[in-house]
Parts: C-alpha cells; structure tokens; sequence
C-alpha cells in the first residue's frame, strides 16, 4: 500500500500512541481483558492441589438445613461443631455472630419478663451464647470471620504480632472506617479474627486482599487467620517497597510479600493475593454429617476446617474463574489451601512494562512492515508476533506461574493494523449502490437508505452480536394444502397473500428478512445496523402480524374453522451474522444457536396454544407499562439438553392487567415445580375456561400432572419438561 509523505511520518507517533492506551486505560477495557485471559489460562491449566485435602469445608448446605431447621440455628449446636472438632488444627467461621441468640435464655428472659415462673427456670438454663463461647475457648484453635465496614467507626483489636518492613503498607491496603465484629464473649474466646471480604474483585473473584486497613489497624484476611492459628504463629511480617532487598528505586509501588512462620505469600501491591484455582474440588462435609455419628473427632485431627454455606437462601454464592454459583467459603478454602502448599500466581510490578515494550515493538513492526510491503506484510508480523506472545504467556503460566497478559498487546497490534491498512480507503457512491442492491428485498427502505449512507453499520464477513429473532408458521398447513392439491395455484397465491402482509409488518417494523421456507417466514432484528430496541420491534412485529392476518382471514371470508393462523417464536442471543457461502455465491444470513432456538420455540407454540412464545433473552428490559408478560414453562427443546425458561406476552393497550391472575399463575408455576400437584390443579380449574388464551395451555399442564403425578421422580426434580418434537 502506497502512503502518502505525511501519512507515513503520522503513522508512527499513531503507533506509539496506542501502545500507550494501556497505561492510561479509563475504561478498564484492558484490564478486563486482562483478567479474561487469565482466566482462560486457568480453565486450561488449574492447580494441582499437593495438601491432600488438608483443608476441609464444613457445609451448611440445605440438607443440613432440612435436617437441623431454619437458619440462624442455636449457638448450642454450633458449640457442639466445635466440641466435635477439638483435634483439628484450626476451625474458621466465614460467618459473623454480631448478635446475641434469640433462643438462648438471655434473650428469652427479656422477652418474658412478666413470667416469674418461667423466668426461674431460664434462669437454670445455660445460655446459648455462652456455651458457644466455652466451646470455643475449650477448642483453643478457632477463628472468627469479621465484615469490614464504612458505616461504622470503631476499631480492631487484634491477636497477632505484626513486623512491617519497607514504606507503610496501610498506604495501599483497601480503607473502612470500622468493622462488623462478632460478640464481645465470642471474639474474646477465639483466637484469631479474620476479614471475610472479598476486596476489589468485579463479579468473577480472581483474587483475594490478605489484610485490610481498619483505622490504621491491620486486619488479616480469614483465610490467613486460620492458617495463622493452625500453624502455631504469633506474628504476621508484611515486606512492601523500599524493604531491604526489594527494588523500588525510591517508588512507593506497594506491598511485595506476607511472611507467616515459614510461608512466604507473593501479593500484588494493594497486598491482594491471586487465587489459583484447583481443579480437584475442595473436599466438603455436610454439617449435619459432622454432628451425627458418621464421623469420629480422630477424622479431623490435624485438619484446617472453615465452616460456610452453599445454601442459596443464605446468599454467599460467587463465580470464578472455573465455574459460577460458588460458595464463599470454598474460595476462602481454595487460598487457604494454596498458601499452605506453596502454589502462587505471581504478577510482578515489571511484568506490565514488559507488556508494554511488547506492545510498542510489536506495533512499529506491523506499521513498517505494512508501508514496506503491505497488509499482508502487516499481517505475517501480526500473526508471528502474537501468536509468540500468546503461547509464550500460557508456557510461562503453566510452568512458572507468573501472570503475562497476551490481549494488550493483540489488541494494540490489531487497532495499529486495521487503521493503517485502511487509512486512506474511503467509502464509494458505488458501495452505497451495492448496500441498497443487496438489502432492498428484504429490508425496509428506511433501513436500506440508512445503511446507505452508513455502511460502517455493515461489516461484511461474520461478526458476533445480541440479535432477536423471529419464525413464523402457519398452523395446519398440511390440511390446507390437501384442500388445494387439485388447485396448486390457487393455495399458491394463497401462501403468498399470507406471506405479503405478515412481511410487510415485520419490514414496518425495521426487521430484516432472511429467508422463506415454504410457508415459514424467518427475521430478525439488531443485524446489519445496530438497533437497541430490537426486541420491542420483534415483539410489535408479531402483534401487528397477528392484526394483519385477522383482516386477511376478513378479506378472504375464511371462516372459524378455516381462518388462517401462525405460531411465532422469538428469541434474543449471540450470533454470527454477515455474508457466508462460497466466493462465488454468499448470502447475508445469521448462524448461532439462539437463531436454531428460536425456530424451536415457533415449534412448541401450538403445543402450548401460544400464538407467540418467547425465549428468555427477549424479555430483558421490556416495558411493564407496554407488555404482560407470563412465564410458561421451562423446557429442553428437541436437540438440546440445557433448559429454557419460556414466556409469551400480550400488548397491555389490547387486553386489561388481571394482577390477581398474574400472582396466581406464577404461584401455579411454583407448585408445580414443587411436585404441588392438588394445588396446581385447583389453579387449573379455577381459571382454565375463564382465560380462553390460557385454556390450551392449562389442558397440556393437566395431563401433564395427571402422568407426572404416576411416576416417582427424583428429589432435585425442577420441572424442566423435555420436548420430544419440534
């Protein structure tokens, strides 16, 4: 490609100004990739766990609920935890017991204060609280979680020794102005207190602070405490910049290491420490296993347990790099178990220059190459150079440990590319002629005449974008065409007097056209230009079809029992869209499973007696004020085995609001789901021939209850139906 004199001068110092963007980064558009990467190396390459199974979590899960009764439970069975556990090398609470026990005698005998009976025998009773608190002291070994908090003003009192070397690490430690202790009984009983949060993390917990910085008091992480007090240590050692032996040329560029007895943490500078996941799960107890006789106190001598929950109605659910819906408690385990075997990630201060030399080199070889010898050139050092980058920061993961992000830089060299290769290519009147050519017979003019003048909304080739999408078919169109098989032309124009008026309304309703198969219509939204009112017009699109096509069934005098009808399935999702086929012959078209989704829910609208179902993706966000909206089922469609939840919706300015039905068909749902079947029945008949709309639908779900009710399922059953057709 031939640049012009200033063009190539101004390539350059462009160069160099994206490798840059790094640094800056406003939107933490890098760092996010960043962090993305990471955790793609951590997908393929987990850790390894050498402890075995030296930690261990003690899970308040729902059987353990079902079995002890609802949470919060007495702090008597919890001393009984403790007393089961007293060989164990530690024993860590991630909970926090800020108020006193509802059931214990203290507080009983304030709430029955006018009962000098009953008060005389509380007063024999010993007090929850305090039996928690013995047991605790008794164990000698147990570790208390703590909520760091900037609603409350108070201070921490700690129980380890602290050695600081180097600048003060409070400078860069998370600041609270106070912290959400447990009672004074319980935190005086323990040996250690410890910071249950999670730090800076975004909704994937990557890493984990080792201390926090609590008015000027050092905090240690629960995870640190515990294994403070399993190992037997007294003092914490924090080492930051400016440390003997640490290089920070006068810098304060933040902490480097936590020392505890003999383990030595790497952490980044805000004192966090990554988590390296293990792909062998940590090893789990059932609470209520722990408290029957299944086990032995021997089974846990020697043993760190952290006690948490995975019960989803206690709300400590994460997602990490491996998987989502994890308990809290396990992520605390997992850096627990981590530091104790020695395994790190480790990202150093220098590692990020590394990236940006990188980037920069990486950068001026493509702008050079591409002014030398063209795009290809351009790309053969794109290609070379990242892939080097790429492989080299997974070996480097996978065999040293250390964090090298490969994206930066890809993402520098491919913005250097594609506006150096396309700097001086300007859109034509001729493109603009082949843009309205290639749309005008399935889209609207208004949007033909947009990507006109735009045609930077239409990238040829495949791209990935959140479309909706719509199928249409007509009902019985099998017995329609037996009436006509001795006048084709005539169910021929039939089909495309059909097909006219439902297309013009999904035109009218900026959609785009891909194909017809036969006597199906399939459209979609948001694709070739941007629309972020995609799934509202998808939706009008069907009501208005559903109009137009009650005035044609009018037009042709087509009676009840002949009229036409359509079912319509919609659904939002990530697709590939653009111009696929060969060099020869390519159509504009979309390919994905949300699109395959779609077309089965069109499919399962005759089932359920649904004109229009939609999938979940398409009732984000939508209007409550413009659209009713029910849920019908969820369901494996044919060909998949991940479950839908499914929908259909009505236009609110066409029918009125029945909230008392609305309530009630979300509680039949319910019951349903809960193998409730009397109660959904009683919803059935209530309201099956009251709600014409509905009246299909609840005949499907009542023999559907009627077979169901006959078999014996599994106890984890949630009511997902598997659909065996189309």
């Amino acid at each position: 490609m031939n640049f012009s004199r200033i063009g190539k001068y101004l390539l350059i110092p462009f160069s160099l100004f994206v490798s840059l963007i790094p640094i800056f980064d406003p939107l933490n558009t890098f760092a996010n990739l960043r962090n993305n990467a990471f955790d793609f190396f951590q997908n393929i390459s987990p850790r390894e766990s050498i402890s075995s199974d030296a930690v261990i979590v003690i899970d308040i899960d729902e059987k353990s609920l079902q079995e002890i009764g609802q949470w919060p439970w007495p702090r008597s069975v919890l001393g009984k935890l403790v007393d089961k556990t007293y060989l164990s090398a530690s024993l860590g609470f991630d909970i926090v017991f800020a108020e006193f026990d509802r059931t214990g005698s203290k507080e009983l005998k304030k709430q029955y204060k006018d009962n000098p009976s009953l008060q005389n025998i509380l007063n024999e009773v010993p007090d929850n609280d305090d039996i928690f608190a013995r047991s605790i002291k008794n164990h000698g070994r147990v570790v208390l979680g703590s909520i760091p908090s900037n609603s409350l003003d108070n201070s921490f009192k700690s129980k380890f020794g602290l050695i600081e070397q180097g600048d003060n690490p409070r400078k860069f430690l998370q600041k609270y102005s106070g912290i959400q202790t447990n009672l004074n009984i319980l935190d005086n009983s323990a040996q250690g207190i410890g910071s249950m949060s999670i730090g800076n993390n975004d909704s994937i917990i990557r890493r984990l602070p080792l201390f926090e910085n609590i008015n000027d008091s050092l905090v240690p992480s629960l995870g640190l405490e515990i294994l403070r007090v399993a190992i037997g240590a007294s003092t914490y050692q924090i080492k930051s910049s400016n440390a003997s032996g640490e290089t920070a040329f006068g810098e304060e560029t933040g902490i480097n290491h936590v020392k505890l007895g003999n383990l030595i943490i790497p952490t980044n500078e805000d004192g966090s420490a990554w988590i390296h996941y293990s792909k062998k799960p940590i090893k789990t107890i059932p609470i209520w296993e722990v408290l029957s006789s299944n086990y032995s106190a021997d089974f846990f001598e020697g043993k760190i347990l952290i006690v948490g929950t995975s019960a989803p109605g206690l709300f400590d659910l994460r997602s990490t790099p491996l998987e989502n819906n994890v308990p809290g408690v396990n992520i605390i385990a997992n850096l627990t178990d981590q530091i104790l075997s020695g395994q790190f990630l480790k990202r150093p201060d220098w590692i990020f220059g590394l990236e940006l030399i990188t980037g920069i080199i990486l950068a001026l070889l493509i702008t050079f190459f591409i002014q030398s010898l063209g795009p290809i050139g351009g790309l053969s050092v794109f290609i070379f150079g990242n892939s080097i980058s790429i492989l080299g920061s997974y070996y480097i993961f996978n065999n040293y440990s250390y964090l090298i992000d490969p994206i930066s830089p890809l993402v520098i060299c491919l913005l250097c590319y594609l506006v150096v290769t396309f700097f001086n290519f300007l859109f034509t009147e001729l493109e603009r002629s082949k843009v309205r050519n290639a749309f005008s017979q399935y889209m609207s003019p208004v949007m033909v005449e947009k990507l006109a003048k735009s045609s930077e909304s239409l990238k040829l080739g495949g791209e990935r974008k959140e479309m909706t999408f719509l199928f249409s078919d007509i009902r019985g169109f099998t017995s329609i065409s037996e009436k006509y098989k001795s006048d084709p032309e005539a169910l021929t124009d039939l089909i495309n007097n059909l097909l006219t008026v439902l297309s013009n309304e999904i035109l009218n309703n900026q959609g785009t056209i891909d194909k017809y198969m036969g006597d199906c219509i399939m459209a979609f939204w948001n694709a070739p230009s941007e629309d972020p009112d995609h799934r509202e017009k998808s939706i009008n699109a069907a009501f208005a079809m559903t109009k137009a096509l009650e005035q044609l069934n009018i037009d042709l005098n087509r009676l009840n029992e002949d009229k036409l009808s359509v079912g319509i399935g919609i659904n939002t999702g990530e697709c590939i869209v653009g111009n696929m086929g060969s060099n020869k012959r390519f159509d504009y078209t979309v390919l994905g499973d949300a699109v395959n989704l779609a077309s089965r829910l069109e499919g399962q609208s005759s089932n359920y007696g649904m004109q229009i179902i939609l999938g979940e993706g398409s009732i984000k966000g939508l209007s409550e004020e413009k659209y009713i909206i029910y849920e019908l089922d969820s369901i494996a469609v044919k060909g998949k085995s991940e479950p839908v939840t499914i929908y259909t919706v009505f236009d609110k300015t066409e029918i009125d609001t029945d909230k008392a039905f609305f309530e009630d068909h979300r509680n039949f749902l319910v019951n349903y789901r809960s193998q409730n079947w009397n109660k959904a029945k009683e919803h059935i008949d209530k309201y099956r021939f009251s709600k014409p709309e509905f009246n299909l639908y609840y005949t499907l779900f009542l023999e559907r209850i009627d077979e169901l009710s006959k078999q014996t399922l599994p106890e984890n059953w949630s009511g997902v139906f598997i659909a065996e057709n189309k």
